[in-house]
């Protein structure tokens, strides 16, 4: 049986082995792509081997996010080497979110924003360890009725184990007791507004720089490393692709009349691949500020960015050639 639903469906897949001129360009895309995420392969191991160790507890958090940014290139990486420029799209919003992310660590009081983030993920298991074991919710009744009694209360009991020992992460470390207070603080709050709004009933959610800052939300967090003009035209349209609302836009109207785009369509790649570009050349920059290499280190990146960006503007605008496919 033949599978290859590209061959099968010609007219549906656009194959980019079929046109040579894009493929040409596609690698050039890659081989941008690759050379960043080798450098940032590079911090990783300098910080991993002790190179330019900064800061132990520091450094082992910008190396989580530099792994996930690396994962996250890679995945477009691979998206773009087959001309999705449009699924690269959804991978392209977390990547955003995390390059902000590490910018906002890296700005100012960099342990405490380190120790937010951190922790963040420990209290989401934690909150819904206790939603997932209320036998008086209604989630709870179903995971009892489902798992039943002996296998439920064997798993709660895991749950309270894990409870306990991030109850010892948390007392650990002086930042962390700090960030831990900090939170408390902060959710108090909010839980206060619901009672002065006369909405006790109102579940309180609480991002991890908030704990941090007075940053409230995902927008505040751009605007406050510099990013504001690109949410609003970037970012929520970045949300089409990631909510499902834009399939009407693969339908086309010219003098033929109405005519639907190919999957894996190329044309219109040069905005997906100029802002993977732009935020993860930017958080490279400023992790390169964070481990404060000496001058050869510091020329030889200098000499990486501008054959980068010389490189960037020539694939874009060959990007941007790409038309009728």
């Amino acid at each position: 049986m033949d599978t290859n639903y590209i061959r099968i469906f010609k007219d549906l897949f656009f194959n980019i082995d079929e046109n040579e001129s894009v493929k040409s360009t596609i690698e050039k895309v890659n081989y941008l792509l690759s050379s960043i995420i080798i450098k940032y392969g590079e911090i990783e191991n300098e910080i991993a081997y002790g190179i330019s160790r900064q800061d132990d507890f520091i450094d082992i958090v910008m190396c989580l996010f530099i792994r996930k940014i690396m994962e996250q290139l890679d995945a477009i990486n691979v998206l773009f080497s087959v001309s999705s420029f449009n699924q690269a799209q959804i991978l392209l919003r977390s990547l955003i979110e995390n390059t902000v992310s590490l910018e906002f660590v890296l700005k100012e009081e960099t342990e405490k924003r380190a120790a937010a983030y951190f922790l963040e993920h420990h209290y989401q298991e934690i909150e819904l360890g206790k939603t997932y074991f209320n036998k008086n919710s209604k989630f709870g009744k179903l995971m009892l009725q489902h798992k039943g009694t002996e296998q439920f209360n064997h798993d709660y009991g895991l749950f309270k184990k894990k409870e306990e020992a991030f109850k010892r992460i948390i007392s650990s470390k002086e930042i962390f007791q700090i960030v831990d207070k900090a939170r408390e603080e902060k959710i108090q709050q909010k839980e206060n507004l619901n009672r002065k709004q006369h909405k006790p009933w109102k579940k309180v959610h609480i991002q991890w720089y908030e704990v941090c800052s007075d940053v409230s939300n995902f927008y505040e967090l751009m605007k406050e490393t510099g990013y504001e003009l690109y949410y609003q035209g970037i970012y929520g349209g970045l949300s089409y692709e990631t909510h499902a609302l834009n399939s009407t836009m693969d339908l086309t109207v010219n003098e033929n009349g109405l005519n639907l785009k190919r999957i894996r369509n190329p044309v219109g790649g040069s905005s997906s691949f100029d802002l993977t570009c732009s935020f993860s050349i930017s958080a490279l920059t400023k992790l390169y500020k964070y481990l404060k290499d000496g001058i050869e280190e510091i020329r030889e990146f200098e000499k990486f960015y501008i054959d980068f960006q010389e490189k960037r503007k020539i694939v874009n605008n060959n990007l941007d050639m790409i038309i009728n496919s």
